[in-house]
């Protein structure tokens, strides 16, 4: 039985729910009155399909970022800032919907003999780039033990395992298998290759800033709080300690795509995602430097580091010249590609 002191809140919550959710309701008649639509998705230009995917990724956020930090806040408290980042991931699977006939799963992730071969071989191959990487840190710069309890401990791998469970095949789906192809349709396999390569190394520094959890939160605190996280955005860009960081995500950006291009599915891609993703955030969790963070070779943030461009580097070059599926053209562009007119150009 729920006491009526503890129903109040939750009645409260759920009229704010409900009373937020309108835009998002009136986004949902719109999509079922047209957008949505087979016709309609046909009919829209392609080179106007990932703006609208954008906006609609940005719209759906700032409309449920305070409706899940207002409706949790009741039962599981979280920060605005923690709250924002979900509804950004949510609202990008949402958006994916728009446009769900314009992505064939079934090559993206076929269900075959070879998938599990490509998984482990991601696997593998994401193995040993990483054990290059930590190796390298090991003796050149030097890491001792976080000093965690033991309960932390298996905290931060059960944490690190769930991120490179989830992840890379929700990332995956969303930047090779749709941005890379919609881009490939427009400009061509090379220049959406690069370009989507672009786009992810961007989005791993679109964050909600922490500062912006010391303010109250309000049903247009969503706009307030993605105007915030693009000023922050270009700052953190700006930082010359950040510069190592996008170029080496760039360069994994480049490696996943070309993957992606020369294998036709997206199962080694899912393997060497969730196998970089487990072993830095178990190595960053568990261990720390021993000469403080500073722009250099080595040293500080294992992501920033020259060492870990020249392992990406070495991987990527290595794939691009011995890897190629036997189901692939000779041109590199991948079935799913040319199936829907893209070219090489």
């Amino acid at each position: 039985m729920i006491s009526l002191g503890t129903s109040k809140p939750l009645m409260k919550a759920a009229a704010a729910i409900v009373e937020a959710a309108r835009p998002a309701r009136a986004v949902f008649k719109l999509y079922r009155g047209g957008i949505g639509s087979k016709t309609k998705v046909m009919a829209l230009t392609e080179r106007y399909v990932l703006p609208v995917f954008f906006l609609a990724v940005f719209l759906g956020a700032m409309v449920l970022g305070p409706v899940l930090y207002l409706g949790l806040g009741v039962v599981w408290p979280i920060p605005f800032h923690r709250a924002m980042d979900r509804a950004l991931l949510i609202s990008a699977v949402a958006a994916l919907g728009l446009f769900w006939r314009r992505i064939p799963l079934a090559q993206l992730w076929p269900w075959n003999g070879a998938a599990w071969k490509r998984l482990l071989l991601g696997y593998f191959i994401a193995a040993v780039s990483i054990q290059a990487m930590l190796g390298a840190y090991l003796a050149l710069a030097g890491f001792t033990g976080a000093d965690l309890s033991a309960g932390r401990v298996a905290g931060r791998v059960m944490l690190a395992l769930v991120a490179a469970l989830l992840a890379p095949p929700l990332e995956e789906t969303v930047f090779r298998g749709f941005i890379q192809r919609e881009l490939a349709r427009v400009v061509g396999w090379r220049a959406g290759w690069v370009i989507a390569a672009a786009i992810f190394m961007l989005a791993h520094f679109l964050k909600i800033p922490v500062e912006l959890d010391r303010q109250p939160v309000h049903f247009w605190s969503g706009a307030t709080a993605i105007g915030a996280a693009l000023v922050h955005f270009g700052h953190d860009l700006a930082k010359p300690e950040n510069l190592g960081k996008a170029a080496n995500l760039f360069l994994v950006g480049l490696i996943l795509g070309g993957i992606f291009l020369r294998s036709g599915s997206l199962w080694m891609n899912a393997g060497m995602h969730s196998g970089w993703i487990f072993g830095l955030l178990l190595f960053t969790g568990l261990t720390r430097p021993v000469k403080p963070p500073y722009i250099s070779v080595f040293g500080g943030d294992i992501l920033s580091s020259l060492v870990t461009t020249v392992v990406l580097v070495l991987t990527g070059l290595w794939l691009w010249r011995f890897y190629r599926h036997p189901s692939v053209s000779p041109e590199t562009t991948p079935a799913t590609a040319r199936g829907s007119g893209a070219s090489a150009r």
